[in-house]
């Protein structure tokens, strides 16, 4: 037999060309051209070429067990023992109570699939959860509740449904998580941009909400979908009372269906603040309105990413027939992951002395989580401090979530410049912190922003705190330094 020519190249059946091109025009810039430049600085200092520092600082990204953070003991011994049962033996009482309370109604059958919609005892967890939460007499049908892996499954199945055709458009926060853009694309579906207020701590309008709906209007766009935020990503504010009840108004009177996005309602590190549900509002003020709750075990003080957990609520009646189709379509992709599943019952189930845990346990649990939360409130101290005191940029408090977006304010010669070499300022403003520091941030671009301004999103996460402040350092240094060389 003949040789083939290694000149031959191998023809491959599928190529760019053949791929859906909804999906090849998505963008997700926290994983994007910044981090994959990250990533190859690291192979290659791996490989034992000098760059001036050691490894690389992944800012990019809230992914807080990549930093140190330990997972909450309970939790873990929990779960550890729902996968091995040999092991359970060796845990405490009140661990082997609720592994015994799980394994009544599960069993040891993790490996298993459960219902589409998740386990049913986890789902009467989280009705339970949502019920105490907002404190609320109505507790929610576990019908109206789906476990998901992790919130962003959960809002691609309702884009996947809801959005039919290129005219249909979704009202997205601007700057955004990068999640909706993309998904809107893969959707074929329209974005509407409405524009926090960066100087009123990147408040929600009314006016600018009211403008967009009637821009989009007038280019034949039909809003369809309003994505809520709270707290904020990348933006890190919590949205008050007030703002909350213009946004449910506005989709009532436009019958617009809201996605509350609420996976850092335990993040909220002003005293001044509190978290309120979109559900708690639209009860109260009894509008007509329909809304989609997400939650999630990656953020919190859970933290537990890689697990993939987390839930989706139908918060209001909706058409039966659409009920059922939200429950066909999550049947078909089966069920999520069960051991998402279970931290996510965890997750909205700590030990109490009520269910016969010792005081041991549930102040082990809460000491746990309370130095968590104080370190994370400390990081965000610090972020906010240090930016604010570093010429040329400016930053809103961090009142929640895990991320600081300052604006950084770059000159006409320095944005030329970026221009001349084909990048946008803000990306090569990261790309050059990144190849001098180490330090991987999100381009403000990647989230969108408001036109004529530049920023960047990085996480509080870093651990120890001194490590986070040694960093802050770096970075005020390495600024004031890079700028003064295009004033």
């Amino acid at each position: 037999m003949k040789q083939l020519s290694k000149s031959i190249r191998y023809a491959y059946w599928n190529t760019i060309k053949d791929i859906n091109p909804l999906f090849v025009e998505a963008q997700y810039a926290v994983r994007g051209q910044v981090p994959s430049m990250a990533a190859t600085i690291q192979e290659e200092i791996n490989s034992g070429k000098k760059y001036p520092f050691d490894s690389i600082t992944e800012l990019n990204i809230g992914n807080p067990q990549t930093f140190g953070q330990k997972p909450i003991t309970f939790n873990r011994s929990v779960l550890s023992s729902m996968l091995d049962p040999n092991i359970l033996k060796y845990q405490s009482g009140d661990v082997q109570r609720r592994v015994k309370f799980y394994n009544d109604k599960i069993g040891f059958q993790v490996g298993a699939y459960s219902q589409s919609p998740g386990y049913p005892i986890i789902r009467e967890a989280v009705a339970n959860f949502i019920q105490k939460r907002d404190a609320t007499k109505n507790k929610p049908s576990i019908n109206d509740i789906i476990l998901t892996d992790g919130a962003s499954s959960g809002i691609t199945l309702m884009f996947n449904l809801l959005l039919k055709d290129k005219t249909d458009g979704v009202m997205i926060p601007i700057p955004q998580y990068p999640l909706y853009s993309a998904v809107i694309a893969q959707c074929g579906a329209q974005q509407i941009p409405y524009y926090l207020v960066e100087d009123k701590n990147w408040s929600a309008e009314q006016q600018q909400l009211e403008e967009q709906y009637q821009k989009a209007k007038r280019n034949g766009i039909n809003p369809r979908i309003l994505v809520c935020i709270n707290p904020g990503n990348p933006t890190g504010q919590v949205f008050d009372k007030q703002s909350i009840v213009e946004m449910i108004k506005f989709a009532a009177d436009k019958k617009i269906t809201i996605f509350a996005d609420e996976v850092y309602q335990e993040n909220i590190y002003d005293s001044k603040k509190k978290f309120i549900s979109f559900r708690k509002v639209a009860n109260e003020l009894n509008l007509d309105v329909e809304i989609y709750s997400f939650h999630s075990i990656s953020k919190g003080i859970t933290g537990e990413c890689g697990l993939r957990g987390g839930y989706m609520e139908i918060t209001s009646k909706i058409d039966s027939e659409v009920h059922f189709q939200i429950h066909k379509s999550k049947t078909i992709m089966l069920c999520s992951n069960t051991v998402g599943q279970l931290m996510t019952g965890l997750m909205v189930t700590p030990p109490t002395v009520e269910e016969g845990c010792s005081e041991f346990t549930v102040l082990q649990y809460n000491d746990e989580c309370k130095a968590l939360f104080t370190s994370l409130q400390r990081r965000a101290a610090i972020v906010t401090q240090y930016l604010n005191q570093t010429k040329g940029v400016s930053c809103q408090p961090i009142e929640g979530a895990m991320y600081a977006f300052p604006r950084i304010y770059l000159s006409d010669k320095y944005v030329q410049h970026a221009k001349k070499l084909g990048y946008e300022p803000d990306v090569l403003y990261c790309l050059d912190l990144l190849k001098e520091t180490g330090l991987v941030v999100v381009p403000g671009s990647g989230f969108l922003q408001y036109p004529g301004t530049y920023h960047f999103r990085m996480t509080i996460l870093i651990l120890p705190e001194e490590k986070l402040l040694a960093k802050m350092k770096i970075f005020q240094q390495w600024h004031e330094n890079y700028l003064a060389k295009f004033q």
